[in-house]
C-alpha cells in the first residue's frame, strides 16, 4: 500500500502539477478579484457576482492550463474547451451551494463582514486535486479522441 501511494505522489505531484497549482492560483485570484469588483464596485448581487467571476476566470484558467500545463495535447482546441467547460460547469452547483453554506456558517460565527470572502477562498480551493486529475485524463488527455 505504501508503494502505491508513493508512486501516486511521485507521478502526480510533478512539475506539471506545480504548474497546475500556479495556474490555478492565478485563476483563483482572478476569480476572487473579479467577484469583489462585481459585488463591491458594480453592486451586482452576491450570486451574480459569483457566477460572473466564475465564468470569466474559467476563460483565464483554460488559456493558462492549455498553454502552460497541458501544451502537449493533440486534441482540437474546441474539443478541449468543451471538455473543460463540462468539468467546470459540473462543479458550479456544488460551488454555489458550498459558497452559500459557508457564507452562512461564517456569519453565524460572527465573521459577518468577511464571511463571503472567506467562503469564496474555501470554495476556490476545494476541487483542485479532483480537477487536476479530470483535466489530465479527460479534458487535455493526449490520444483521447474517442471520448466526447
Amino acid at each position: 500500500m505504501y508503494f502505491f501511494f508513493k508512486n501516486l505522489l511521485l507521478q502526480y505531484f510533478s512539475k506539471q502539477f506545480i504548474k497546475f497549482v500556479f495556474a490555478g492560483c492565478f485563476a483563483a485570484l482572478s476569480n476572487f478579484s473579479i467577484r469583489i469588483i462585481f459585488f463591491n464596485f458594480l453592486k451586482f448581487s452576491s450570486v451574480i457576482s459569483f457566477i460572473g467571476a466564475y465564468i470569466i476566470s474559467l476563460f483565464i484558467a483554460f488559456i493558462l492550463y492549455q498553454n502552460l500545463v497541458f501544451p502537449y495535447s493533440d486534441i482540437p482546441k474546441t474539443k478541449q474547451g468543451i471538455r473543460f467547460l463540462l468539468i467546470n460547469f459540473s462543479f458550479l452547483p456544488f460551488a454555489l451551494f458550498a459558497f452559500d453554506f459557508l457564507t452562512k456558517l461564517f456569519m453565524k460565527a460572527e465573521f459577518e463582514k468577511f464571511s463571503e470572502p472567506i467562503a469564496h477562498i474555501f470554495v476556490l480551493g476545494l476541487p483542485a486535486l479532483i480537477t487536476f486529475l479530470l483535466y489530465k485524463f479527460f479534458a487535455f488527455k493526449k490520444d483521447s479522441e474517442k471520448i466526447i
